[in-house]
């Protein structure tokens, strides 16, 4: 018995021990893992530093001569000083197939799932007939209508990353922005030579820089900036640093900055001042620019040359992989106020659409560089004119068919948008972002077939390809529907032209001097 209770005894004993073993070796596990947290980080740190030693030495050496390149032009599209109006008075033309030259394939943009529509039976299509009106015919099977619109799913809020609490305050394109102060007035450079350069990248490599980093990124993040975008931060975040006045400083700081972020980035010398370059994956058009070991960098700022030579080192700092992207993928979020503006559709007066822009945006649009024209056709739309732009279109063409709504949106971007070529409204080539559209007062042939595009996808769900002729651009939609009309073939399926600058044309009308033209087709 007395055994029995020494045993019981032993293992109560046990027991309440037990956990206090488990608690120590939890405690001596999580102490193990911190330690070994630390020791990556003094590494990393390590590395880092003797990156930027390393880097601050080769500043020293003596910089090359390299020869600015002039800005390459972009392609200029002769379009026509008015636009082209059907002729409702001319006898009907046959519908004919239009050529296809070389087939390109576009970025796939952004589109949100407001409305999807698929094929329902037994309704009575409606084509459109060459110069006529519509006329119902006889039902065939399969045919299809648009079935009534889903409400838009907006997109979750995204909860900013914690920033300093403290720092420097500014506005970018009108939305509050504070970084952390460690860097303020901390850049003061001798002279531009490489010995000067040197000492000032050794200046801020040697501080706090981390915490600054930190917050940029963070708020790239927040505002789903782009690259581009956030070569814009950087600078503003620099000249806050170092003083608008101290332009060479402003430029080796917001190197640093994009270096330190992993931009391919660098300063050269050139008319006794120092000024930024940047590489890029896109061709940018009108941007003086050096080659280096086959990589084009492009010049950030926009101060008139006086010399085509300029000094500079043929090495990026080893943590600077990344070209700049010029492509959008995700809608730049900015503030500011609000530019409204009513449109109506000549041919539908009850279509009317009050559409809002954000002012932050199109400022931020007016700084991009001129890119190729995927980047524009590739760009999301703000959520601003799809909940203004949308809904009221949504409205208009719900429970039509497919020729009928296509029409409706057509003759909108035909009639509610005036007219002017890009060289009477900036005096260069200038292709749109679709918000731009409802900014400003004009809009050319390539605007409205990238608006008109983005209508029939996000509205009907149909696949849309771009027309580039010579001088002027168009659409063509491959309907489900059985719709008479000029149309091409792509990949065997059959493409119905549209054409958003042949004012009053229904669609399956290419204007007469295209007819036998072969169109250059861009496809997403």
């Amino acid at each position: 018995m007395r055994k029995n209770r020494i045993r019981i005894l032993s293992m109560v004993v046990f027991s309440l021990c037990l956990p206090f073993s488990l608690f120590a070796q939890i405690d001596k596990d999580m102490k193990e893992f911190d330690d070994f947290v630390k020791q990556q980080q003094k590494e990393f740190d390590d590395f880092v530093s003797e990156q930027n030693k390393e880097f601050a030495e080769f500043l020293k050496e003596t910089w090359k001569e390299y020869d600015l390149q002039k800005p390459v032009v972009r392609p200029q599209r002769p379009e026509p000083v008015k636009p082209v109006s059907f002729d409702h008075k001319k006898p009907a033309t046959k519908p004919q197939e239009v050529k296809v030259g070389e087939v390109t394939r576009l970025p796939i943009p952004t589109v949100t799932p407001s409305a999807t529509f698929s094929p329902s039976k037994g309704k009575t299509p409606v084509p459109v007939i060459p110069g006529g009106k519509d006329v119902a015919v006889e039902p065939e099977k399969d045919s299809a209508v648009l079935p009534e619109i889903k409400p838009e799913v907006k997109p979750e809020e995204t909860v900013p990353a914690k920033r300093s609490l403290s720092g420097v305050e500014f506005s970018f394109y009108s939305k509050d922005c504070v970084v952390n102060a460690s860097l303020k007035n901390r850049l003061t450079l001798k002279g531009i030579a490489e010995k000067d350069i040197s000492a000032g990248w050794e200046t801020l490599s040697r501080s706090n820089y981390q915490p600054l980093i930190d917050d940029c990124l963070a708020f790239k993040k927040d505002n789903a900036l782009n690259d581009y975008g956030y070569l814009l931060l950087t600078r503003k975040v620099a000249t806050e640093l170092c003083g608008s006045t101290h332009s060479d400083e402003i430029a080796l700081m917001q190197m640093f900055l994009l270096s330190q972020s992993g931009y391919r980035v660098k300063v050269a010398r050139m008319d006794n001042r120092l000024t930024l370059f940047y590489a890029s994956s896109n061709m940018i058009y009108a941007t003086c620019f050096i080659t280096l070991n086959g990589v084009n960098y492009y010049r950030f700022d926009t101060t008139p040359d006086k010399t085509n030579s300029i000094y500079t080192y043929n090495r990026d700092f080893a943590n600077a992989k990344n070209p700049v992207n010029m492509n959008i993928t995700t809608p730049q979020s900015f503030s500011g106020t609000y530019v409204e503006k009513t449109l109506q559709a000549k041919a539908y007066p009850s279509v009317k659409v009050c559409s809002k822009v954000n002012s932050g945006l199109i400022s931020f649009y007016k700084d991009y560089p001129q890119c190729d024209f995927s980047v524009y056709v590739g760009a999301p739309v703000s959520q601003e004119v799809q909940q203004t732009v949308l809904p009221s279109l949504q409205a208009a063409i719900q429970g039509k068919k497919q020729s009928e709504a296509a029409n409706i949106l057509i003759n909108f971007v035909q009639t509610a948008f005036d007219y002017k070529t890009d060289g009477d409204q900036f005096g260069y080539e200038k292709p749109f972002f679709v918000d731009e559209l409802f900014y400003y007062p004009y809009s050319d042939c390539e605007d409205r077939a990238v608006l008109y595009s983005y209508l029939v996808r996000t509205l009907m769900g149909l696949d849309v390809v771009l027309l580039e002729y010579p001088n002027h651009m168009a659409t063509a939609v491959c309907f489900d529907e059985n719709i008479d009309g000029d149309y091409i073939t792509v990949s065997g399926k059959k493409y119905i032209i549209c054409d958003p600058t042949y004012i009053g044309a229904s669609i399956g009308l290419a204007m007469p001097q295209f007819k036998n033209v072969a169109a250059k087709v861009l496809k997403y």
